[in-house]
């Protein structure tokens, strides 16, 4: 091992220690076979050496008897630690490896059962565990079960008599090959091992991608154009500030409405509000041409759940309707965080039968309805098909347009490290922090509504999917190709070529997404006008 992995000085210890505060406490009499897991907090003096660890044992834990007899102890902290697999490296040849570095004290125990010392142990555990968390949690908000849980510990106090650690970080110490490493744990959300191998070397992060994928395609540069106006606008508003969501929103307004003018002028244009059985949806009709039968196209704006709007789409939307000389019907769905899942699939789904009982009366066809979106608006759309079916409805909509939706939180370390960086219209971050927004429930994550990859797809309506190459959704999005082709539905997909997330809003400047748009519109004649050219193609 390099010098540059050994512990330089007692911080590098308390850094261990405060990143991963369990530890096995292990008894040291003579034949003591007995060993614990536990929370533990370290106590340094002021020069930073450690002195103390202090901890609790449960009161029926044989390892307080033992330790009652003969104090002597090893404490035992195995720090941040990841897998590094190979996929995610430059030099495939390298072998897996586990990361890690460890700490171990020898101690002498004092066991504390006053219940002085372990109001104070306990609260000083969760003051550090709580330590910057938004609306930090204090132990007395248990309340009456807090008396059953002090009363069933033993504290301790352990006076450390000796150190040793060791730290094995790194396959090697080249340095590519440690840039690799260190990117890949960023990228799988292993800041604290990341940070902490970089405090012990320093290395350029890895710009190249492993050799077994080809270089990032460059951007169609007709869609750059729109790309680059609207991240410039919106860095120029943002100013660096810590947005809320309802000011993100407001720069999102600003930074689209130009890419919003222009375009087909539609006959009707009209806002209206259903009162479905999700609660009154705003919706704004696009009709082409009023006091004629024509299918519906009910469309879903994209932003992660958290962003957008009817406004911001209304190009895409007006386009739709010219090219495909149908009504199309956007849904000003409730946006996350505020209104979490499933309040914006409920609301498409209730539009939906709500469209199917009331749309004559406003001069669309409600049995024949398309429905689709971009991003977001493409995973609602999905999800929503998939409850109309399984409610017994499946036959209300006809078709779905799903452009570059998202079908599943989980994104590959390939697919983020070659079109979710910080320079990628949507990026890693936001992908997390969109999902973060949208699901209140860890569990809800594969919950198959909100993420279509784990669904059952058989029985679904036809299927046209709008994949961006230069995205980091396209890896999933060419999953559901062939999972949907695999359960027998009718699927087109098209790939576009160097065309990145949002593209479609690229309409007003770029042959890609006028392509797109005229694809799109296509495949909801054939499928809602009946016509011959419904077939299954994947391109």
């Amino acid at each position: 091992m390099s010098d540059r992995f050994k512990p330089r000085n007692s911080d590098d210890i308390r850094a261990l220690v405060q990143q991963q505060p369990l530890a096995w406490v292990v008894s040291g009499a003579p034949g003591a076979q007995h060993a614990t897991p536990l929370p533990v907090q370290l106590v340094c003096d002021a020069d930073g050496t450690p002195k103390t660890v202090l901890g609790h044992f449960a009161r029926n834990n044989p390892q307080v008897q033992a330790l009652a007899a003969n104090p002597r102890a090893t404490v035992l902290l195995i720090g941040p630690q990841g897998y590094i697999s190979p996929s995610w490296l430059r030099d495939r040849t390298q072998a897996p490896t586990w990361n890690y570095a460890s700490v171990v004290f020898e101690v002498d125990i004092e066991l504390r059962d006053e219940r002085g010392d372990a109001d104070r142990l306990l609260d000083g555990l969760v003051t550090q565990m709580e330590a910057n968390r938004p609306g930090a949690w204090r132990s007395e908000e248990m309340g009456p079960r807090y008396e059953r849980l002090v009363t069933g510990i033993v504290g301790f106090e352990a006076r450390i008599v000796a150190t040793r650690s060791s730290f094995k970080l790194g396959q090697d110490e080249r340095d590519d090959v440690l840039a690799d490493i260190l990117r890949a744990l960023d990228i799988k959300d292993q800041g604290p091992l990341a940070s902490w191998m970089r405090s012990f070397a320093e290395s350029r992060p890895a710009e190249a991608l492993p050799t077994s994928q080809p270089p990032p395609r460059a951007l169609d540069p007709e869609i750059k154009e729109f790309i680059d106006d609207v991240i410039a606008k919106g860095r120029e508003l943002t100013a660096g500030r810590n947005l809320s969501w309802p000011e993100r929103r407001e720069i999102c307004e600003i930074t689209r409405a130009p890419w919003a003018k222009g375009g087909p002028v539609i006959a009707d244009t009209r806002n209206i509000v259903a009162e479905t059985a999700a609660g009154p949806v705003r919706l704004r009709i696009y009709d082409p041409s009023p006091g004629h039968s024509k299918p519906t196209f009910v469309y879903m704006h994209g932003g992660g759940w958290s962003l957008f709007s009817v406004d911001t789409h209304d190009r895409v939307m007006r386009e739709f309707a010219h090219r495909g000389g149908m009504a199309v019907v956007g849904v000003d769905y409730a946006l996350s965080p505020e209104h979490r899942y499933p309040t914006a699939l409920n609301q498409v789904v209730a539009v939906v039968h709500w469209l199917h009982d009331h749309g004559r009366a406003h001069g669309l066809d409600g049995h024949r309805i398309g429905i689709g979106g971009d991003s977001a608006g493409g995973n609602l759309s999905m999800g929503a098909v998939l409850k109309l079916r399984d409610a017994g409805h499946g036959d209300l909509v006809k078709a779905v347009l799903n452009i570059y939706g998202g079908a599943t939180a989980d994104c590959s370390p390939a697919s983020r490290q070659r079109y979710g960086t910080e320079q990628d219209m949507l990026t890693s971050n936001e992908v997390d922090t969109f999902w973060d927004n949208y699901i209140s429930h860890v569990g809800d994550r594969r919950d198959p509504y909100a993420a279509p990859a784990f669904a059952s797809l058989r029985g679904l309506p036809p299927v046209f999917l709008v994949i961006a190459e230069c995205d980091i959704l396209a890896e999933q999005n060419l999953l559901m190709a062939g999972r949907l082709l695999e359960a027998g539905v009718q699927v087109q997909a098209k790939v576009y070529p160097g065309a990145p997330h949002s593209f479609i809003e690229a309409v007003a400047v770029s042959r890609v997404a006028n392509e797109a748009v005229d694809d799109g519109a296509a495949f909801l004649r054939s499928v809602l006008l009946r016509e011959r050219g419904a077939r299954v193609h994947v391109a």
